[in-house]
């Protein structure tokens, strides 16, 4: 008896299983709601970095998508409305850096980019691209820009809440063939005079100038220094030699960002660079573009103590390893960030 009991409820079971309760299989499990595909880089930033190369005529293009959720294919047609949102900038500068106001990502002013209110998106698609179009020309480089934007509300569709995924905080980054991020700790800074007790910094950012130039920090200034925009110099990278191995070397000048020099910038040795392609070692669809920076220059700290300035001198090299993806058409998308 107790056999056939359990028999029944699995012929039950299967009955269901194979037969009509499979329909619910047929519907739309989850809502479909849109959403921005704007991953976050870190908790702590809360933004999303976007990646185009420096042009001299100072365009630029970027598509951000907006995906349809759901278990099934999208099924019916939505215009999607987009706007800037600078109060969620706002929201975010207070929360990472408090009263650092000199900290703080600046709203991308309207001159620099063009965006459609709206965004179609055909029954059928489940991942559209909003097409933004920016132009630079003009644009202080010195500074860090960021284009809030955000799913209007409307009765025509759902925005996709969880964790404000209907906003995109996008923060621009501009890039050229040498910048990103060096390996910097064979850069010295020691006392002017002295070769001993000599400091450095794990890693030091290299940000576009122009096609040929980009700015660095010197000596051991850091990134959130309040007087850092004192002690920026520019690298500017001379036309280089090709020797029979394919590698690439040059002169390198350097000069203060600040026209009146008030650091008193001066290259005191020779200062070059050396470019090279190699394939990566485990990974046959990556290429290692190696930039090595040799520096030597000196200046002078005039804001820790104004009546006793201190002039270092800084000497080494620093390195830059970009990774970069050959099956990948797209540059900006090809390089490992």
């Amino acid at each position: 008896m107790k056999k056939l009991y359990i028999l029944g409820l699995f012929a039950l079971a299967s009955g269901c299983f194979f037969g009509s309760c499979n329909d619910e299989w047929e519907d739309e499990l989850y809502s479909q709601m849109l959403s921005f595909k704007a991953p976050v880089e870190s908790a702590r930033e809360g933004v999303c970095d976007i990646y185009m190369r420096y042009k001299e005529n100072g365009e630029a293009s970027y598509d951000l998508p907006i995906i349809v959720s759901g278990s099934r294919d999208n099924d019916r047609d939505y215009d999607v409305k987009i706007a800037v949102d600078p109060d969620t900038l706002d929201i975010l500068n207070v929360e990472n850096f408090n009263e650092r106001e000199d900290l703080y990502y600046l709203l991308l002013p309207e001159q620099y980019y063009t965006i459609p209110e709206t965004v179609h998106i055909p029954a059928g698609v489940n991942t559209q691209t909003f097409p933004i179009e920016f132009n630079f020309t003009g644009i202080d480089l010195n500074r860090e820009y960021v284009l809030p934007l955000t799913i209007l509300p409307d009765a025509s569709y759902a925005q996709n809440l969880r964790k404000g995924y209907y906003k995109a905080l996008l923060r621009i980054n501009l890039f050229n063939d040498y910048s990103g991020s060096y390996a910097s700790g064979g850069m010295m800074t020691f006392l002017d005079g002295s070769t001993s007790d000599g400091a450095s910094v794990s890693s030091r950012v290299g940000k576009v100038v122009s096609e040929n130039e980009v700015f660095f920090y010197a000596g051991t200034v850091w990134d959130e220094d309040l007087e850092r925009a004192n002690y920026q110099y520019i690298v500017e990278f001379g036309e280089g030699t090709v020797d029979e191995d394919g590698i690439v070397t040059g002169p390198l000048t350097l000069r203060s960002f600040d026209s009146a020099n008030k650091m008193q910038l001066e290259m005191s040795g020779t200062c070059s660079y050396r470019y090279e392609v190699q394939p990566h070692a485990t990974k046959p669809y990556l290429e290692r573009h190696m930039t090595t920076l040799y520096l030597d220059y000196k200046y002078t700290d005039f804001t820790t103590d104004e009546e006793n300035p201190m002039r270092y001198h800084v000497t080494g090299n620093m390195s830059m390893d970009r990774q970069i993806n050959i099956l990948i058409p797209d540059e900006d998308q090809a390089i490992q960030w």
